[in-house]
């Protein structure tokens, strides 16, 4: 048995996207398996997630506070900054007295205090960091309290000095030597490898995985009639326009966008099919993970349009999992998984008319549809939480040890 304490920037059911799922499915696991675990996170709350689960909600501590409020990036004064660091490293504390953990988990941290892993590593904690997107790079920038201690030699001092009144981390040190850091993709790893100012010797990609108890192969509709689905954050980078604008390509295609995150975002998507004529066309909704399987099967084509260098990318490996075909950008690390022809038909990312070949490709050649669906089905039986979560207990247990034990095996798919 092993004490873990996860520490996060958000933690289902308030959550945003598929990096914080796969931190709660992750936890979860570890619990039935007869690990101790307690979860840290923050106090935000995200407007329209479902109640938690009551047994495993008293493992979580929701009381960090984020340099976020309503879908933006909070930089409050100089005082308040520090007001939330002292709060901040209070909660650390206060669970660290009270769990005494043999392991740190730490997930997502942008927008959240860094100083937090400065103490943990001034109190020996060893550290797995599970890091499934670029937050090594941008998490800096987005702690408004280390931020302003970062620029150059003189406020580097100031930090310092800072520091030694105050109590409170202003930079932290070596992080690359604090764990052993996952990676969600070779693609993360290497562009921490690159363009972070750590080096990570302890490092390894784990890939992703969807939870195979909710998705899986379900009844499909008989007849091909153009209903095209789009699950993702609503982010501007996600290519959701594009999906949109796809339907002008497509005469009589409908599309279904289930997401969650920006507002800003979802209404000028509305508005966009509004001034396109497209209304009637396009339906936006949010649900629950839980909800998702019997929508991915209704659906002709799932369409994961991303136009940015996405760190994975796990919507498209839930509709496989659901023997939904699937047109694709690929792009970043989801280009270690999709593969054009095999299990999926790539598009050109922000291109509306490539989409639409794409689309009319799937739905024209039956044999090159069963086959990107078989080897949809194929990938989502590997990209399974159950086997990371395998991996992450390997890793878990081995910093627990001090690094002592043999470090396990990478992961490699077939």
């Amino acid at each position: 048995m092993t004490r873990v304490l996860a520490v996060t920037n958000w933690y289902p059911p308030h959550h945003f996207g598929g990096y914080e799922l796969s931190c709660f499915d992750v936890m979860k696991r570890l619990v039935a398996r007869g690990h101790d675990v307690a979860v840290l996170t923050s106090d935000e709350v995200v407007p329209g997630a479902s109640s938690p689960d009551a047994d495993h909600e008293r493992l979580v501590s929701r009381t960090l506070r984020l340099y976020h409020r309503h879908d933006e990036i909070y930089r409050p004064g100089v005082g308040e900054r520090l007001a939330i660091e002292r709060h901040n490293q209070a909660a650390l504390k206060d669970v660290l007295e009270r769990h005494q953990p043999d392991v740190a988990s730490v997930w997502h941290m942008g927008a959240l205090s860094l100083g937090l892993l400065s103490t943990l590593m001034e109190r020996d904690v060893p550290q797995v960091f599970s890091v499934c997107d670029d937050w090594l790079l941008y998490g800096e920038k987005l702690d408004a309290w280390t931020d302003l201690f970062r620029h150059g030699v003189p406020k580097q001092l100031a930090g310092t000095v800072v520091s030694r009144v105050t109590g409170v981390p202003s930079r932290v040190g070596d992080l690359g030597a604090a764990g052993a850091f996952l990676f969600v993709s070779e693609f993360i790893r290497s562009r921490a490898e690159r363009m972070s100012r750590w080096t990570f010797p302890c490092s390894t990609v784990v890939y992703s995985g969807i939870e195979r108890a909710i998705f899986d192969a379900q009844p499909r509709p008989g007849t091909w009639s153009d209903r095209l689905l789009f699950v993702g954050r609503w982010d501007p980078r996600k290519g959701a326009h594009t999906a949109i604008r796809a339907l002008e390509h497509l005469p009589g295609a409908t599309l279904q966008c289930f997401g969650r995150g920006s507002e800003t975002e979802r209404a000028a998507l509305v508005a966009l099919a509004e001034r396109l004529g497209l209304a009637d066309r396009v339906d936006f909704a949010q649900v629950d993970r839980h909800e998702l399987p019997p929508i991915y099967a209704a659906a002709d084509a799932f369409v994961f349009p991303s136009e940015w260098d996405e760190p994975f990318g796990l919507v498209p490996v839930e509709a496989m999992a659901c023997g939904t075909p699937v047109v694709a950008t690929i792009r970043g690390g989801s280009a270690e998984f999709l593969v054009d022809g095999a299990n999926c038909v790539q598009f050109e990312a922000g291109a509306a008319d490539d989409l639409a070949r794409a689309v009319r490709r799937v739905r024209d050649d039956a044999a090159l549809r069963d086959r990107i669906v078989a080897g949809g089905l194929a990938l989502a039986a590997e990209l399974d939480v159950e086997r990371l979560a395998d991996t992450f207990e390997q890793w878990h247990t081995y910093a627990a040890s001090g690094f002592q034990v043999e470090r396990p095996a990478d992961r490699v798919l077939p």
